[in-house]
């Protein structure tokens, strides 16, 4: 074999390997995000029924998966997007039997065990999947926040943390460090400004202790452990908060899991757009301002999904759904900020004001301008004066004072000026920031802008 088939078959290997790893850690995370049922076909007699056909349709999609029991009568569904599904169930000698509408939430595995009746096929037979017949078969503790809850109830900000206190064991307290309720400094969570942002504390572990996803992907902050990325809450279909885990893939979690699993689309096109106005149309004034301060706040977006269809191309009703959302948010308010900036004298080189006692003949700042022996303070010295004190041990220097605290033109950088006079808003006339008071106030309004897009195709 020559080098260059070598290197070709190692590329191939490799990159076969490469999308098994990808594809085996997509069915990892999908396993996160999805649901499972499960359950024993019997008769009524309480014997198995081997190779009973076992078909579970899902309702907004009308999208089926068909199975058979085996011989010990047990069926499985795996990956299943959560929603609402009908379960359809015959055997040859047995009645059909129809499980009416229930709901699959997100990571939970459930169990539906049926009972069939002896009799034609062409019977069927209509139950209800009661919540004693509908049982989880995982020891997880953990409630699911349904679609209903995230729209129906008000969220300040369109920040879904608000519904974390839903669930037993969380409170929205802090028992840990640098608890950053967002939209402050860079350690924050993303959220937007003004929002009420919840920073949970689960079953009594740390703030940080807790791990959170979307859609079964990992969406972790890395130095908070808050989420990474907002969610829509127009695209959340519902999430799951699991306080107490059974599973290894949260062995690492000493507090608690939130599951976010976003929408999807159906067989029918549906949507949704909102815009939020806060503005200052009602604001009182500032007691201390001559008007109302400005204030403008927008968050809006829309979201759409369905089917994809392609005209004359391509139709995915019953096959491919898309659901896609977009949300903005716009910030603006005043914030006049009292600032401590050099005036025009001082850009001028001239800091005498820093002498509060007084200068000598010399311009040589003292505590007592009188005496020539008196302690020297507040005196600037220029720095290219530095050298040595021959009068001192080695390792002692001297420089020259500026005379009476003033710096020479020659020794002014005057680009350096340009700048400050274009950076900082004028000082105030009587008021010196050496003397540890503010003099200038800066204008400049706070504003915050974000653009979040969400997209998912079945």
């Amino acid at each position: 074999m020559n080098r260059s088939q070598w290197l070709s078959k190692a590329l191939r290997s490799s990159f076969s390997l490469a999308i098994l790893l990808v594809v085996s850690a997509g069915s990892a995370f999908a396993q996160l995000s999805t649901a499972t049922l499960n359950g024993v076909i019997r008769d009524n007699s309480g014997a198995v029924v081997a190779k009973a056909t076992v078909v579970l349709r899902n309702v907004d999609t009308t999208i089926e998966h068909a199975t058979t029991s085996n011989d010990a009568g047990n069926y499985v569904f795996l990956n299943l997007t959560p929603g609402k599904y009908t379960l359809e169930i015959s055997a040859d000698g047995f009645s059909s039997k129809h499980i009416a509408e229930f709901i699959l939430a997100v990571n939970q595995t459930a169990t539906i065990d049926v009972a069939l009746s002896v009799g034609s096929q062409k019977d069927v037979v209509t139950v209800v999947a009661e919540a004693e017949q509908l049982q989880v078969s995982t020891a997880d503790l953990g409630t699911v926040i349904s679609t209903k809850q995230v729209n129906d109830l008000p969220l300040n900000g369109r920040n879904f943390t608000q519904l974390l206190s839903l669930t037993p064991g969380v409170a929205p307290v802090s028992v840990s460090q640098n608890n950053n309720m967002g939209g402050g400094s860079g350690f924050s969570a993303p959220a937007a400004i003004g929002s009420a942002f919840i920073f949970p504390a689960i079953n009594g572990q740390t703030n940080r202790s807790n791990y959170f996803l979307t859609d079964g992907l990992i969406n972790q902050g890395s130095f908070l452990s808050t989420y990474a990325v907002p969610p829509i809450v127009d695209a959340i279909q519902e999430f799951k908060v699991v306080s107490h885990t059974d599973e290894a893939q949260f062995g690492s979690v000493l507090g608690g899991v939130v599951n976010v699993v976003t929408k999807s689309g159906t067989n029918d096109f549906h949507g949704s757009a909102w815009e939020y106005l806060r503005n200052d149309a009602f604001d009182a004034r500032n007691t201390f301002n001559t008007r109302v301060s400005p204030f403008r706040q927008n968050q809006f977006g829309a979201s759409f999904g369905g089917p994809v269809w392609i005209p004359k191309a391509y139709n995915g009703r019953n096959r491919t759904f898309f659901f896609v959302s977009y949300q903005g948010f716009r910030y603006t308010r005043s914030a006049d900020t009292n600032l401590s900036v050099p005036n025009a004298t001082e850009l001028g080189g001239d800091f005498g004001v820093l002498c509060k006692t007084g200068f000598d003949a010399r311009g040589i700042c003292r505590t007592n301008p009188a005496d020539p022996t008196s302690p020297i303070v507040n005196q600037l010295y220029n720095p290219l004066t530095t050298r040595p004190d021959p009068t001192q041990p080695a390792g002692s220097y001297i420089r020259d004072p500026f005379p009476f605290n003033r710096i020479p033109s020659n020794l002014i950088n005057t680009n350096l000026v340009a700048l400050a006079q274009a950076i900082f808003p004028p000082a105030t006339a009587g008021r010196d920031a050496l003397l540890g008071v503010t003099n200038a106030v800066d204008p400049t309004p706070v504003h915050q802008a974000q653009n979040e897009v969400t997209f998912k195709i079945d």
